[in-house]
C-alpha cells in the first residue's frame, strides 16, 4: 500500500509538486500520465527517496518512507529511470547483479540464491542471450530490458518505471508492457509513467493525471482519459475508434 499525503517538491525555488495526495493499491498497475514537465518523474523520485519531499509524506504500508534505511527502501521499492544510458562498459549480467546489492553485506560475495535470482530476472525479461554483451552496445529496447532485469533482481515488491517505452520500437514496447502485466500477476505493485495514452488505457488498472504539479484526476482508465480531461490537460481533441470489440483513442 502506497499513500501520498500533501507531497510538495521544489527545484531552485520553483514548485514542481504542489501538494499531491493519492493512494495506490497493491498488486496493480498504476499509470501516471501528464504533459512534459508536469512533475511525473519528480513524483517517482520522491516515492523511492532519490529526492525527499519538502513537505508532506510518502507512506508505505502506513509507515513514513523517511524512517526506512537506505537498504530497507532499496529492498522495498525500485526505480527504472527514464534515461538508461550507461556511461561505462559493463556486461548485462554484471548490471543485473547490482540489483542484489541491497541483500548483501559489504564485500560479501554473491551466494547461490543471488545467482539464481539474477538468472531468473534475465529469463523473465528475455535477456538471457544478452548477459555477456556490454550494456552500452545494446539497442535501446535491449538496454531497457536489462535495466528492468536489474530492478527485478532487487525482489522489491514495488516497481516504479519512468516512461519505459519511450523511443522504443513496437516489439519492445509490447514486450515490456506484457511483462508488467505478468509481474502484477506475481504480486508486484507497478507505478509507471506513460506518455502513450492508448497504452495506459490498455494496460493500467488506474490512471492518475499530473497537471502543472497537481493531481488533476485519478481513477479508472476510461474515466481518467475522457475527452474532456484530455482536452483540458493536453489541449487536443480525442475521438474513440472501435474495431473488433476493441477501442483506441485518435488524437487531432
Amino acid at each position: 500500500m502506497l499513500k501520498l499525503e500533501g507531497v510538495q517538491y521544489s527545484i531552485d525555488g520553483k514548485r514542481i509538486l504542489k501538494g499531491i495526495s493519492a493512494r495506490f493499491e497493491p498488486f496493480a498497475i498504476h499509470g501516471i500520465v501528464g504533459p512534459n514537465g508536469s512533475g511525473k518523474s519528480t513524483l517517482l523520485k520522491n516515492i523511492c527517496r532519490i529526492w525527499e519531499p519538502r513537505e508532506g509524506k510518502v507512506l508505505i504500508n502506513d509507515r513514513d518512507a523517511r524512517t526506512f534505511s537506505r537498504r530497507e527502501i532499496s529492498r522495498t521499492v525500485t526505480l527504472v529511470p527514464q534515461n538508461t544510458n550507461v556511461g561505462f562498459p559493463i556486461s548485462v549480467y554484471d548490471i543485473v547483479a547490482m540489483g542484489r546489492n541491497p541483500h548483501l553485506g559489504r564485500f560479501q560475495p554473491m551466494r547461490k540464491k543471488d545467482r539464481e535470482i539474477i538468472d531468473w530476472a534475465l529469463k523473465k525479461t528475455h535477456s538471457e542471450g544478452l548477459k555477456n554483451r556490454v550494456v552500452n552496445e545494446l539497442s535501446g529496447g535491449e538496454c531497457q530490458l536489462a535495466i528492468i532485469a536489474r530492478a527485478l533482481a532487487t525482489e522489491a515488491p514495488m516497481i516504479l518505471l519512468d516512461e519505459p517505452t519511450s523511443d522504443l520500437d513496437i516489439k519492445h514496447v509490447l514486450t515490456i508492457m506484457d511483462l508488467l502485466g505478468d509481474l502484477k500477476g506475481q504480486g508486484k505493485t507497478i507505478i509507471v509513467s506513460v506518455h502513450d495514452l492508448n497504452l495506459a488505457r490498455r494496460y493500467c488498472d488506474t490512471v492518475s493525471i499530473i497537471y502543472q504539479g497537481n493531481l488533476f484526476f485519478s481513477g479508472l482508465p476510461d474515466e481518467a482519459l475522457s475527452r474532456e480531461n484530455i482536452k483540458q490537460v493536453f489541449d487536443v481533441e480525442a475521438t474513440e475508434i472501435r474495431a473488433d470489440s476493441k477501442s483506441f483513442l485518435y488524437f487531432h
